[in-house]
C-alpha cells in the first residue's frame, strides 16, 4: 500500500476539506526508484540513497471522512537541489484514505 501511496502522491491527486482532529502519524521511506527503495529495505533502513525521504504519512478525521496528508518534506534538511524541486512541487499531498485502500490491488 505504501508504493501505492508514494505513486498516487506523484501523480498529482491533492485537495480536500480541512480536517478536524490528527488521529495518528507513521513515516516511512519514498524513493525516487524501485531500487533505491529495495536498498533501503535490505538494509532495514540503514542506507538511505539520495534519492530517497522520509514521508510522514498523517491519518486526520474531516466531516468528508478519513483524510491521509503524504508530507514528502517533514524532518528533511534539503539541499539547494531538492529546495528548487520543493518550491516547483508541492511536499504536502492530500487524499481520501478510503481512495487509498480501494486502489490496492
Amino acid at each position: 500500500m505504501r508504493l501505492m501511496l508514494v505513486a498516487l502522491a506523484s501523480a498529482g491527486l491533492a485537495s480536500a476539506a480541512i480536517p478536524n482532529v490528527s488521529q495518528a502519524q507513521e513515516a516511512i521511506a519514498a524513493c525516487a526508484s524501485q531500487q533505491e527503495l529495495e536498498q533501503v529495505l535490505a538494509s532495514d533502513g540503514q542506507l538511505a540513497p539520495d534519492g530517497c525521504r522520509n514521508l510522514v504519512i498523517t491519518d486526520l478525521e474531516s466531516d468528508h471522512g478519513q483524510l491521509c496528508v503524504l508530507d514528502f518534506s517533514a524532518g528533511e534538511d534539503p539541499g539547494v537541489l531538492d529546495r528548487l524541486a520543493d518550491a516547483a512541487v508541492p511536499t504536502k499531498w492530500w487524499v481520501s484514505c478510503d481512495a487509498l485502500e480501494a486502489a490496492r490491488p
